[in-house]
């Protein structure tokens, strides 16, 4: 696969960075924060493939947003080889192919969900898509319960636009409603974590939570989990840099970020062909540093 030149300097910015900051801090007094992404969720690979897996277990705390926590439990599933299709199949036309036809049934389906998002409505009637996309590169993987992953992890949901976040997680910072969901498959707990509610619905029966960025509570969640002592390196489309007890790792190549974002929610509400995902898959896995 050829990779741009922006996408190759991205990598090798990361690797730098990810070196400098792991050379300065210890993964277990570090809280790692990813941030959301927008559609483009697979430029967290290329960030915790740097980091590597044995580390990320050892980091302090994990906090995940949005389509993070799909690329968090993704990569834990590349990393230690279950992924049911390979990063090369991924990488070839079929499987774009796939995961557009997960999304769009029929020749005008792209068009009907730029049309419903016209007059207000989600562009797609529910989650299944993101499940279905689940099941097929992680087969059996994203089966588990929640229950069977790190106490460092922490999922952010959210139940409506006004109420504080809640959080998943297996320690006692987890939120006593979201106790239940411990034992559900993780397949269920990442679309919920990216349920945007333009595109997918947002909280509905059978789907009681959604992508927690749509909410008044976001930023100030964010501040919440970065206001401590510890060290945070906080992978983020927006800034880059050292702040105080914070290290911002921009994970988008230069550019406007917003734009880009754009460009793929296009994409992937209209039915257009995107090899964004897995170029980025391909660069974080398949390209040295």
């Amino acid at each position: 696969m050829q990779v741009p030149a922006n996408i190759l300097s991205l990598k090798k910015r990361v690797v730098a960075e990810i070196s400098d900051d792991l050379a300065a801090h210890a993964p277990e007094d570090t809280c790692l924060l990813l941030d959301s992404t927008g559609p483009s969720f697979t430029r967290q690979y290329i960030v915790l493939n740097a980091i590597g897996v044995e580390r990320l277990a050892r980091f302090g705390e994990i906090h995940a947003f949005s389509g993070s926590v799909y690329a968090l439990f993704g990569f834990l599933a590349f990393a230690t080889g279950r992924n049911r299709v390979s990063i090369d199949s991924l990488c070839h036309p079929e499987a774009e192919t796939v995961f557009r036809n997960q999304h769009h049934v029929g020749a005008f389906s792209g068009l009907r969900s730029i049309s419903k998002l016209m007059v207000g409505k989600p562009a797609f009637d529910s989650v299944d898509p993101l499940v279905a996309s689940l099941e097929y590169i992680f087969g059996d993987f994203v089966d588990q319960p929640f229950s069977v992953f790190g106490a460092n992890i922490h999922v952010y949901l959210a139940k409506s636009k006004e109420a504080p976040l809640l959080v998943l997680s297996n320690n006692e910072r987890c939120s006593p409603e979201l106790v239940k969901l411990r034992k559900l498959p993780i397949k269920h707990v990442i679309a919920m974590a990216a349920n945007v509610p333009i595109v997918y619905g947002g909280a509905r029966e059978g789907t009681p939570y959604f992508d927690p960025v749509y909410t008044e509570h976001y930023v100030p969640t964010l501040k919440a989990i970065t206001s401590t002592d510890r060290h945070t390196l906080i992978s983020t489309p927006w800034r880059s840099g050292q702040k105080d007890n914070r290290r911002y790792l921009n994970c988008y190549p230069k550019g406007n970020a917003r734009w880009l974002m754009l460009k793929d929610f296009t994409r992937l509400v209209s039915g257009q062909r995107n090899v964004s995902w897995s170029r980025d898959i391909y660069t974080a896995f398949k390209v040295a540093a």
